[in-house]
């Protein structure tokens, strides 16, 4: 068996569990895929695919997810059932 080296990365750990979840459907673990991922970015010069920024990068996008994260873990945040019970909460007169 050839020498190996010790690479260590932090990822955060849903990511690390999705990615394991991908990579063991294709019959890998995740230490074999980025093995896979680094011996062709050397074949190829660079990544072995083209970089695309995150779908949601613009302020106003980023501070409505942060909000949303924050009211998930909010255990008085109003939940509704449907969208029209929503709407009916929005237009009542009542603030809480």
């Amino acid at each position: 068996m050839a020498k190996t080296s010790t690479v260590n990365i932090h990822v955060l750990p849903e990511i690390k569990e999705e990615a394991e979840r991908v990579f063991n459907y294709h019959g890998l673990t995740l230490s074999e895929a980025i093995n896979v991922f680094i011996k062709h970015s050397c074949y190829v010069g660079g990544f072995p695919f083209e970089p695309e920024p995150a779908p949601y990068t613009d302020p106003e996008s980023i501070e409505a997810l942060i909000e949303a994260e924050l009211l998930k873990k909010d255990k008085n945040a109003k939940s509704f059932k449907t969208i029209e019970a929503l709407i009916a909460d929005l237009e009542s007169d009542d603030d809480n």
